[in-house]
């Protein structure tokens, strides 16, 4: 079974088309960077994170470090302004839990 497993997935590395970069495109005018960069790192498919990775190093060597310090600053941006939105619903469902255990217990204290 080990052997099977092992062979099957030796093959999908072998015959991948997508794990390899084509050399006469510029990695950084890739349509894997301009989906991370328009929507954000998170929407990148999970099959695609290796060649993500690659992309970005082989961007940042033949001198695109800006666009990608872009990609990086933008996702950075967009989490900060969705931990901010719940930032102020975490208190208010802290306060919901609080009043609730409170008027538990005193219902308690009142009703021996």
């Amino acid at each position: 079974m080990k052997v099977i497993v092992f062979y099957i997935s030796f093959l999908k590395v072998v015959f991948a088309n997508d794990l390899f970069i084509a050399e006469e495109v510029s990695p950084c005018d890739h349509p894997l960077l301009k989906l991370a960069n328009k929507k954000g790192i998170k929407s990148v498919p999970l099959k695609d994170i290796l060649l993500y990775k690659r992309l970005l190093k082989k961007c940042e060597r033949e001198g695109g470090k800006k666009i990608v310090e872009k990609i990086v600053k933008n996702d950075w941006n967009r989490d900060f302004k969705t931990s901010r939105r719940m930032a102020s619903w975490t208190s208010t469902h802290a306060m919901c839990v609080f009043v609730s255990f409170g008027y538990y217990f005193l219902g308690k204290i009142f009703a021996t």
